[in-house]
């Protein structure tokens, strides 16, 4: 209930002071397990996936954010589960590999960390291996304009445009190679190169 009511007003706020276009919703399987891969590059980043995507969404976040209990109990009411980040947490991997077995659609930032300068980064292993385990099939995501609208080290945001591209979804159904850490890189590459074309379409269409 919170997370309807919570998708529904931010919707409005983005419209009226992002302008939010969202393309390719087509693209977005109605049911079924699935990895959302996007870029990040702000704040905003989680809030904007969420209320484009036209299906929940469950979140990995920081885990230093659920440290104000109030707050904290506001981001579990939303599908939103702390992330120890930078360690390997393998309960949080557990818990995405539980929510994907469930059908829901999980979100991750596969380069782990919001970019300083809004270049797409090198990705890391995790979104490879939750692939790989879990054979949900993964949707690309690009977002455009949300370091504009909220910089890494603003305290507010600007009025900006933003625009979410989502691109067809990807399965891999074979190792790349027999080490099975090298094979999870590997995909998480080939994720990224496909964030990577949808920025190309943003950045000429949008």
């Amino acid at each position: 209930m919170l997370y309807t009511f919570a998708r529904f007003i931010l919707f409005l706020l983005f419209k009226i002071f992002f302008r939010l276009k969202v393309f390719g919703r087509k693209n977005f399987p109605e049911k079924g397990p699935l990895i959302v891969a996007s870029n990040h590059v702000s704040f905003l980043d989680p809030m904007i996936a969420g209320t484009a995507a036209p299906r929940k969404l469950i979140y990995l976040a920081r885990d230093t954010l659920f440290r104000f209990r109030p707050f904290g109990y506001i981001l579990n009411r939303v599908n939103a589960f702390p992330l120890k980040r930078g360690k390997g947490d393998l309960a949080a991997f557990r818990l995405a590999l539980g929510k994907l077995s469930e059908g829901q659609a999980v979100l991750v930032f596969p380069e782990g960390t919001r970019s300083g300068d809004g270049n797409l980064q090198a990705s890391k292993s995790g979104v490879g291996f939750l692939h790989s385990i879990s054979k949900a099939a993964i949707l690309p995501c690009y977002l455009k304009g949300s370091m504009e609208a909220w910089p890494r080290h603003s305290r507010f945001p600007r009025h900006s445009t933003i625009s979410v591209h989502f691109g067809k979804p990807l399965r891999f159904d074979k190792d790349f190679s027999g080490n099975k850490k090298e094979s999870y890189l590997i995909i998480a590459r080939e994720i990224m190169k496909a964030i990577a074309e949808l920025k190309i379409y943003a950045d000429k269409n949008s």
